[in-house]
């Protein structure tokens, strides 16, 4: 059987434990899409970052536009970013 100083030992390690996750961060963000809040008379893109590796910092990459502002609405031009 575990004494009460175990216990809270055991505790306070697993705590710990998960509450700093120092993983390897992403070399790329989520891919996401702008969407002007909906008005389809401004451009839509899509854009996303990458991890330079000299500076360890991410950075935006140009945005990429396709033929999602070719479409007349705003269901069709999401289908088309996603399809990107």
């Amino acid at each position: 059987m575990l004494t009460s100083e175990q216990i809270i030992t055991f505790a306070y390690d697993i705590e710990y434990e998960s509450a700093y996750d120092l993983t390897k961060p992403k070399n790329f963000s989520e891919l996401k899409i702008y969407t002007a809040k909906g008005d389809l008379k401004k451009r839509w893109y899509v854009y996303f970052s990458y991890r330079n590796p000299e500076s360890g910092k991410l950075k935006r990459l140009t945005p990429i536009y396709g033929k999602a502002n070719s479409y007349k609405t705003k269901e069709e031009r999401l289908e088309g970013s996603i399809c990107l």
